[in-house]
């Protein structure tokens, strides 16, 4: 006579596909049962400082700056909203969202890591308005690859793939904080 067959999480899924009531497991436990799932809308309020508009419509010495119009720039602060998002909720120490005023707040660098050209390189400042809306300013935008940053400011450096890396300037080299990818 052959043993009787164990309940595993494969069988445990199988139920649950068929009962909504199944026990089944999850992330912290391997008997939960899922009853609701919420989503909430976060919405960021895009600027553009003047300093970013005088550099994208004049230029510098050198000509008029290609490769930071205001749809480009404005792509890249979208698309960074999910990095931003994930490296706050991973790693204890970041944060990208300004509360008060201060005498120098928080700024993040956000790098799109082009295989041909210059990076685009953006200067930003995330302030908190309501618990789902943040202003995003633009303070700068410049195409170049060795961009320079302060210390103790954060760069999220945004690859052609999709995926990125946070990184933070600490006593003057760049230490390598955290990956994400798709």
């Amino acid at each position: 006579m052959g043993k009787r067959r164990r309940i595993t999480n494969e069988i445990i899924g199988e139920i649950a596909a068929i009962d909504s009531l199944a026990f089944t497991t999850n992330k912290c436990s391997d008997t939960a049962r899922k009853v609701f799932t919420s989503a909430e809308n976060i919405e960021f309020d895009i600027w553009f400082n003047k300093h970013y508009y005088h550099r994208e419509r004049h230029g510098d010495e050198y000509g008029k700056r290609e490769g930071i119009e205001p749809d480009v720039v404005k792509n890249l602060i979208i698309a960074a909203a999910r990095h931003l998002i994930f490296y706050s909720i991973k790693v204890r120490s970041f944060s990208f969202v300004n509360f008060w005023a201060s005498m120098r707040n928080q700024r993040i660098i956000l790098t799109l890591k082009h295989q041909k050209g210059l990076n685009l390189n953006i200067v930003a400042e995330y302030h908190y308005l309501v618990l789902n809306r943040y202003e995003v300013t633009v303070i700068t935008a410049i195409r170049k690859d060795d961009f320079y940053f302060a210390e103790g400011e954060y760069q999220i450096r945004i690859n052609m793939d999709g995926s990125s890396t946070l990184s933070r300037k600490i006593n003057g080299k760049i230490k390598l904080i955290d990956t994400f990818t798709t």
